[in-house]
């Protein structure tokens, strides 16, 4: 007999049964009574019986009696409520002995895959079992096979025969699996506790996240860095030191992938988008969306799954953040599930860095040239523009959520020589992560940039202090205003370019002004 049983793979033989008389036979009983229930079967051979429908009890029948005997069988019924992997918790031991208790109790386990979801119920089964004198009957294995998903990539395996966890410390099997432990633990403490434990959980899935694109030789160096650390116990400082570790090497890792890119060999558009680039920070782009400021979006639906669009944003935060969250939650949320990318349009001055120009054109940023906007609006492309320009993100704090002048119209007159549909965006929460107090415009114009930036933790803190502070965003996307009823030679009308313009404006104003309203916390 093989140590594993499935419903049709049922012993042929079973061991020889003692005679007893009749007489002396007793009934057969259990010592606890079971979660299911007990129910008479008619003293007839062994037979197989499916249940009604897939919510139908699952019946297992075990025929106890000795030669002879008239007493009915026992059939032990395990109600499909109870969950397969608690199945040993309810399953009860009968007690087989016969008068007298010369026979041990025998403790069979039935192990078998139980339905789940739509699948077909398991077929019931009946198993004789001998009693008196004889020796206990081999156990019966079907306990469901576990299923363990690879950190390094998205395809379901059985887990190894071993006890040993593929990240030490953790009682869960894989890195998504703690995040889910964690994220339930969190969800019973107290409100500070749960900050914390959705940070942790995050923090988790940004690190399995990575390692789904990293080799197998990178991935088993993580599980050596997290070696001995509880994944689940997220107020432990060494889960926070091990996370660091881990965060600090992916990083690295990551620097190390843009490095040898330099030098090697990759696709781009006519524009310089590298979408092999653009999924290797995507983890970190969901990470800061979920996470850190866990973003709430409305009016996703919007926005068209195919075919151009406009998109008009506000503009805040120092650095543009608000566009890469734009990205995200187009990437991350939209129903129409396309992961469009959006190619937004930054200040020319951008391109004028050496690094940072060919940084943007490989995230798919476009230099904010009119020309460039009409361009990809006729090749069906979704653009974004933030009219407000460097008076938007060089913006005091006091004048937080005030929107600046949307300069000259220039992104109408692209819209309606594409005959391209507006969809107004407004963004709230940018303005809070780095609370601009003044502008060292010395420095600024020493430097050669726009700006510079002093906030309460900028530049005291030095690199610590561009970290942005975890505020909660929402971004509304706005009904489509439709350009396609104009002639493309009203583009160069002023009443009708400053007439659209200030339509959207105000839109956005409005809107921002009612989140505003509604929102009850900073954080």
């Amino acid at each position: 007999m093989s140590d594993e049983l499935s419903p049709t793979e049922l012993p042929t033989e079973t061991p020889a049964t003692p005679t007893t008389p009749a007489s002396s036979a007793t009934p057969v009983h259990t010592k606890h009574k079971p979660k299911g229930r007990k129910a008479p079967h008619p003293a007839t051979a062994p037979h197989t019986a499916a249940p009604a429908s897939p919510n139908a009890p699952l019946v297992v029948e075990s025929d106890m009696r000795t030669a002879g005997d008239t007493t009915p069988a026992v059939a032990l019924v395990v109600e499909p409520d109870i969950p397969h992997e608690d199945l040993a918790a309810h399953f009860v031991e009968p007690d087989m002995r016969t008068a007298g208790g010369a026979t041990p109790a025998v403790a069979p386990v039935f192990e078998f895959d139980l339905p789940i979801g739509d699948s077909p119920a398991a077929p019931a089964f009946t198993q004789d079992i001998p009693i008196g004198g004889s020796a206990a009957p081999e156990e019966i294995s079907i306990r469901p096979k576990p299923i363990f998903t690879s950190l390094w990539s998205d395809q379901a395996v059985e887990v190894p025969s071993t006890d040993e966890l593929p990240i030490a410390g953790s009682t869960a099997s894989t890195l998504y699996d703690a995040e889910i432990e964690v994220r339930t633990i969190a969800s019973h403490g107290n409100a500070q506790n749960a900050v914390m434990g959705e940070m942790a959980a995050g923090t988790l899935k940004l690190i399995g996240d990575n390692l789904r694109r990293m080799t197998e030789e990178q991935a088993d160096h993580v599980t050596k860095l997290l070696h001995g650390i509880d994944l689940r116990d997220y107020l432990d400082p060494d889960f926070w030191k091990g996370i660091g570790i881990v965060l600090r090497y992916q990083a690295d890792e990551l620097f190390g992938f843009f490095k040898r890119r330099m030098n090697g060999q990759y696709t781009t558009d006519p524009y310089g988008m590298d979408r092999e680039l653009i999924e290797a920070i995507r983890p970190l782009l969901n990470f800061m969306y979920r996470t850190w400021w866990r973003v709430t979006t409305e009016g996703l639906a919007n926005v068209p799954g195919e075919g151009r669009a406009l998109l008009v944003s506000n503009h805040s935060g120092v650095l543009p953040w608000d566009g890469a969250m734009i990205a995200a939650a187009l990437l991350e949320d939209h129903p129409a599930h396309t992961e469009r990318v959006i190619r937004s349009l930054h200040l020319h001055w951008f391109s004028t860095l050496p690094f940072v120009a060919p940084a943007l054109a490989s995230l798919g940023q476009v230099p904010g040239l009119p020309e460039n906007a009409v361009r990809l609006l006729s090749n069906d492309e979704l653009v974004c523009v933030f009219p407000e320009g460097l008076k938007g993100v060089g913006k005091l704090y006091k004048d937080r959520y005030k929107l600046a002048r949307f300069g000259r119209g220039g992104f109408v007159q692209a819209a309606i020589r594409a005959h391209a549909p507006i969809i107004p965006v407004s963004v709230v929460g940018a303005e809070e992560i780095y609370p601009m107090l003044a502008n060292a415009e010395p420095v600024a114009r020493l430097i050669g940039t726009p700006y510079f930036p002093l906030t309460p933790f900028f530049p005291w803190l030095g690199p610590l202090g561009l970290i942005p502070l975890p505020t909660r965003w929402s971004i509304t996307f706005g009904e489509p205003l439709r350009t396609d009823m104009y002639d493309p030679a009203e583009a160069d009308d002023p009443l009708t370019v400053l007439g659209l313009t200030e339509m959207v404006r105000n839109t956005i104003q409005t809107t921002i002004e009612a989140q505003l309203a509604s929102r009850k916390s900073l954080f």
